[in-house]
């Protein structure tokens, strides 16, 4: 072989280790740059999950009794600081069991009779509020921090299908169990927040009668 083909013949091998090598960095630069990349989106997912995890909000709801069957429900946005307002808050009562369902005696009432029926001491107030044909929940609102709103409430009643049961034993059965309540939040830039609560009915006999504004005479 003469010198000339031996020469062409190592610049040949030449090129070809070249773009090897070329092809090696650039997977290599591909490959860093996906690596990057997903650590990125990773790293953007906890951090919009961790903000979202401390911005879940923060309710004072209380319930006080107005009569021997009518109560009145405050609900109020308090925290936390960073959240300015909710744009929408779904209000609906929880049953006192999640899992109840159709009665297994013949005749018994339907699985969506015993989901329309609030298990519980307390209901919304029917026509009132927009509240729901079933009086679980209420038309949705919005709240700013620090800002509540007001719903009236009836006593809840037993169902209509208890033949054996009696408004007395159904009292008795909630006299010292919380109204269940589950909000479901959404705020824009946010994925939604359900937020469960349970309050205890302030009787009357336990309500602290407002204070004289300062001033006013007692006489």
């Amino acid at each position: 072989m003469e010198v000339a083909e031996i020469w062409s013949a190592i610049g040949t091998v030449a090129s070809a280790v070249a773009a090897f090598v070329a092809l090696a960095v650039a997977y290599l630069a591909y490959g860093a740059t996906q690596t990057a990349g997903s650590s990125t989106a990773a790293l953007t997912r906890i951090e919009t999950r961790r903000i979202w995890a401390e911005t879940i909000p923060q309710f004072k709801v209380s319930i006080e009794a107005q009569a021997d069957t009518y109560a009145l429900m405050r609900v109020e946005l308090v925290g936390p600081p960073s959240l300015d307002r909710l744009d929408q808050i779904r209000l609906s009562i929880r049953d006192d069991y999640h899992a109840r369902g159709a009665s297994q005696v013949a005749g018994g009432p339907s699985a969506e009779e015993v989901a329309n029926h609030v298990w519980g001491p307390y209901r919304f107030r029917h026509g009132t509020d927009g509240g729901s044909e079933n009086d679980r929940t209420v038309a949705p609102f919005g709240l700013p921090l620090g800002e509540g709103t007001y719903f009236s409430m009836d006593r809840q009643y037993p169902p209509r299908w208890n033949k054996s049961g009696s408004e007395t034993s159904w009292r008795r059965d909630y006299k010292d169990k919380p109204v269940r309540l589950l909000l479901k939040c959404a705020r824009e830039g946010f994925e939604p927040w359900s937020v469960p609560v349970e309050v205890f009915v302030t009787p009357l006999q336990q309500q602290v009668a407002p204070r004289p504004a300062s001033g006013a005479s007692s006489g």
